[in-house]
C-alpha cells in the first residue's frame, strides 16, 4: 500500500499525475486499477487456513479418497519419491493410481514395488494405455473408480508435504466447496538462479493472487497440476466435456487443470489452502523452462476467452480475469508509447522500473508466512532479491512468448517430456531436503523436506494390488459400479446443503 502510495505521488509531481486528474477517463481507470489492487492486498491477508472441529473431521474420515497420477516419461525415481510421499501421508489415501500414457520408461521396477508394498487400507493400482494425453489418462481413473467421494490429481513429479492430503481435505466440510488447490513449492528452488526465479515467483502469486481469489467466496482461476482436489460426483458428469472440449474445432488437449477448475466454478466454490503443501520439480534449463511456457500460455490464451465467457459477469473470477487482459494490454501500450514519446515519457518509464522492483517485494512479505526445512533464511533472501529479476525476466523474454502462445494456441502439442528431462540423480538432480526417508523401490535415500506454512479411452493393460495379492485386469478392465453414486444430475445438488443444480438444456462441455 505503501508502494501503491508512493508511486502516485510520484506521478503526480512529475505532471503525469495532474494529467490523469484532468481526463474522466484516465482518473476512473487509475481508479479502478488501484481500487482492485489494494483490495486483492486486503484479501490475500485475510485469508487464514481452513479448519475444522471433531464432527466435521470425523466426517471427512469417512471419504473415500483416490489419487491419480498420470505419467509420462517421468524419471523413475521422481515417480517413485512421488508414491513414497503419498504412502507417508497422516491421512492415507484408500486408493493410489498410476496411469502410465505409453512412456518409453521402463517403470516395472516401480510398480512392482508398490503392487506388493502399499500401506494396509491403501489400494494400488497400475494402469498403462497408449499416449492419448493427461486429460485421457486422469480419465481413466475418472471414469473406473466408482467408490471415490474426492479425486486427488497430482503430477508425476510432485512430493507431497506429509500433512497434505488431511489439510487439503478441511475445506470440504464446506458443503459449497468442490474443488480445493494446494500450495506449490518447487522441491529444488534452490538449485540454481532459474529455480530460485520461477519459484519464488510462483509462491508469491499464490499467496497473493489466489489467496485473494480463495477469500472472495470461493474464486480460484487456477489449481496447480502438481496436487488439487475434487468433488467427485462432479468430475463423474463433466467428464465428456472435459474429453471433447474443442477450440474452433480444434480438440484441446492442454490446460487440464485449468479446465477443471472452470468446471468446479461453475458448480461451487473453488478454495485455497496454504496448509496442503506440495513440491513438484521445475524446470532447471533454460529450454525446458521456456517450452513449458509456451504450453502454459496456449493453454491460457483458450481459458481467458472461456472465463470472460462462461463465469458469471461481475463475479471475482471474471473481475479478476477482465482486469488481468486489461493490465496485459496495458502494459503493451506503455511499452510502445514509452519509446515512441520519448523524452516526454522519461517520468513514466522511471515509475516503471520503481515498480518493477518495489510492487514484487512488498507482496513478497507473505513469503514469511511459509517455511521449509530445507531452506535456510540466507536461500529464502536471495530469492526475494530475485523477483525484481523475474518481472524483468517476464517483461523481455516470458511475455513475447506469450504473444507467441496467443498466435499459435490452437496448437495443442505437449512440447514437453519426449524423454526425460529433469533426473532425481545425474544431470539436472533435484536439490535435496534436511534429512534422509524411508527407501522406495528404487533403494535410496528419499529426501522430502517439511513446509510449515502459517496458519473413447485406449487400450489400457491394468494391474490392481488389492488384499495380498495383485493381478492383470486385462484391456479395458472396470470396476464395479457403486449403485447410484453417479445416477441423478451431478453438481452442487450431489453436496449437502448446495441448493439444487442442473447443467443447462443442451450443455455439451466448452467449445469454441
Amino acid at each position: 500500500m505503501v508502494a501503491i502510495a508512493g508511486g502516485s505521488v510520484y506521478l503526480h509531481r512529475t505532471g503525469l499525475g495532474s494529467s490523469v486528474l484532468k481526463d474522466p477517463v484516465l482518473l476512473a481507470s487509475w481508479v479502478i486499477t488501484v481500487a482492485f489492487i489494494l483490495a486483492q492486498l486486503a484479501l490475500a491477508w485475510m485469508q487464514r487456513p481452513f479448519t475444522v472441529n471433531r464432527r466435521q473431521q470425523a466426517e471427512l474420515d469417512r471419504l473415500y479418497v483416490t489419487v491419480v497420477i498420470p505419467c509420462y516419461n517421468e524419471d523413475p525415481k521422481i515417480l517413485d519419491r512421488t508414491i513414497l510421499s503419498l504412502m507417508r501421508q497422516t491421512r492415507l489415501p484408500n486408493h493410489v493410481e498410476v496411469v502410465d500414457d505409453g512412456s518409453s520408461v521402463d517403470y516395472s521396477e516401480i510398480r512392482d514395488y508398490w503392487l506388493l508394498n502399499r500401506p494396509d487400507g491403501v489400494r494400488f493400482t497400475w494402469v498403462r494405455q497408449k499416449n492419448a494425453g493427461k486429460k485421457h489418462a486422469q480419465a481413466v481413473t475418472f471414469t473406473t473408480d466408482a467408490k471415490a467421494h474426492i479425486f486427488v490429481t497430482i503430477d508425476s513429479d510432485s512430493a507431497l508435504d506429509r500433512k497434505a492430503i488431511d489439510e487439503g481435505l478441511k475445506p470440504f466440510a464446506d458443503p459449497r466447496v468442490v474443488s480445493v488447490a494446494g500450495l506449490e513449492t518447487a522441491i529444488n528452488i534452490d538449485r540454481n538462479l532459474l529455480t530460485r526465479a520461477i519459484g519464488h515467483r510462483s509462491i508469491v502469486f499464490q499467496l497473493f493472487a489466489m489467496s485473494a481469489q480463495s477469500v472472495a467466496r470461493g474464486n480460484v482461476l487456477i489449481n496447480p497440476g502438481a496436487f488439487s482436489l475434487y468433488w467427485a460426483p462432479l468430475i463423474r458428469k463433466i467428464v465428456p466435456a472435459y474429453l471433447g472440449e474443442t477450440f474452433f474445432g480444434v480438440p484441446v488437449t492442454l490446460g487440464d487443470d485449468t479446465a477443471l477448475t472452470m468446471y468446479a466454478l461453475l458448480h461451487g466454490r473453488a478454495v485455497h489452502q496454504p496448509t496442503a503443501v506440495s513440491m513438484p520439480v521445475y524446470p532447471e534449463t533454460l529450454t525446458h523452462h521456456l517450452r513449458q511456457w509456451t504450453r502454459w500460455m496456449r493453454a491460457s490464451t483458450i481459458r481467458m476467452l472461456w472465463r470472460t465467457r462462461y463465469l458469471p459477469i461481475l463475479s471475482y473470477g471474471w473481475l479478476f480475469t477482465f482486469y488481468t487482459i486489461g493490465s496485459f494490454l496495458t502494459s503493451v501500450a506503455m511499452t510502445l508509447v514509452i519509446p515512441l514519446a520519448w523524452p516526454s515519457t522519461e517520468s513514466l518509464l522511471i515509475a516503471s522500473l520503481a515498480a518493477m522492483i518495489i510492487w514484487p517485494w512488498a507482496i513478497a512479505v507473505r513469503l514469511a508466512t511459509i517455511h521449509r526445512t530445507d531452506q535456510s533464511l540466507g536461500n529464502r533472501l536471495i530469492g526475494v532479491a530475485l523477483l525484481p529479476l523475474a518481472a524483468l525476466w517476464y517483461l523481455v523474454v516470458l511475455r513475447q512468448i506469450r504473444f507467441y502462445g496467443i498466435a499459435t494456441c490452437w496448437r495443442q502439442g505437449w512440447v514437453t517430456r519426449q524423454q526425460v528431462e529433469v533426473r532425481l540423480d545425474g544431470a539436472g538432480e533435484p536439490a535435496g531436503a534436511a534429512g534422509p526417508e524411508e527407501d522406495g523401490a528404487a533403494g535410496h535415500e528419499h529426501l522430502i523436506p517439511e513446509v510449515t506454512p502459517a496458519r473413447p479411452r485406449p487400450r489400457q493393460e491394468r494391474y490392481v494390488a488389492y488384499g495380498d495379492r495383485y493381478h492383470d485386469r486385462g484391456p479395458g478392465g472396470r470396476r464395479p459400479a457403486l449403485a447410484g453414486l453417479a445416477a441423478g444430475a451431478i453438481g452442487r445438488s450431489d453436496r449437502p446443503g448446495h441448493d439444487s443444480y442442473a447443467w443447462p438444456d443442451g450443455y455439451g462441455g466448452l467449445h469454441g
